[in-house]
């Protein structure tokens, strides 16, 4: 799994391959996510984008027409790991197959190292510092506060262990921070007004009503809730927990 640039990559080539500079926009990075939590490797997503592209460009009287989502590759992206897992079966290492798949090729691996300590320490100390910033500005009481020295205390026990280990071990890392960054968007959901939320629900649900039908009910889901996640950690300037956005 590349945890350094999963994100930056897919938006890159994207934008390379669409011909047009213009960043992907909210929704599509929680597309993004959602391909990530769903395992599918750095140069599949990559693959599954230069498929969609190539048909789109071989289209004929498609004039000035532009793909400005990221949702018009997702069909690709799709197929494209469902061939690659299918290309897996039979592997006499079966056992393997899936963390297998999630690691970069070589091509990758060298272009994108994984982060060393002194760069997941950084992380980890700028997490913390915008989660106390908070803290101290928002001054909550009762369980969200309870829940906010929680998250600081168990990030400081993290950043004792990563300093302690000789090499570090990225999977359960970046598991603990997934458990905590629930945690932590559970307490500052909670401090958002309804309207609010139902505010971004809606612009949500209006920017995949298009894509609505053609995504699985529960990806629809996971895509929708990445989106509001997103919008939390915006809405409050804490960076999410989590080494794809170091």
């Amino acid at each position: 799994m590349n945890y350094y640039n999963y994100f930056t990559e897919i938006e890159e080539h994207f934008v390379r391959r669409r011909g047009k500079h213009l960043w992907v926009s909210p929704m599509d990075w929680s597309l993004i996510e959602t391909w990530r939590e769903s395992g599918i490797p750095l140069h599949v997503a990559l693959r599954g984008i230069d498929v969609a592209m190539d048909a789109f460009h071989a289209r004929k009287n498609r004039r000035s027409d532009k793909v400005n989502t990221l949702f018009y590759c997702h069909d690709s992206v799709m197929a494209e790991y469902a061939m690659h897992l299918e290309s897996r079966l039979g592997e006499e290492q079966s056992r393997s197959s899936d963390a297998a798949a999630e690691h970069p090729s070589p091509q990758e691996q060298e272009a994108a190292p994984e982060p060393d300590k002194a760069a997941v320490a950084r992380f980890l100390a700028e997490r913390m510092s915008e989660i106390r910033a908070l803290e101290s500005k928002q001054s909550p009481e009762g369980s969200s506060a309870e829940d906010l020295r929680r998250v600081i205390f168990r990030l400081e026990e993290i950043v004792l262990s990563v300093d302690s280990e000789k090499r570090l071990d990225l999977d359960p890392l970046e598991r603990d921070l997934g458990i905590l960054d629930d945690l932590l968007v559970a307490t500052l959901r909670a401090a958002i007004p309804p309207e609010q939320m139902e505010e971004w629900e809606k612009e949500a649900r209006a920017e995949l009503k298009i894509y609505r039908k053609r995504l699985p009910k529960e990806t629809y889901v996971r895509i929708l809730e990445n989106f509001l996640r997103t919008r939390i950690h915006r809405h409050f300037a804490v960076g999410e927990l989590s080494l794809f956005h170091l």
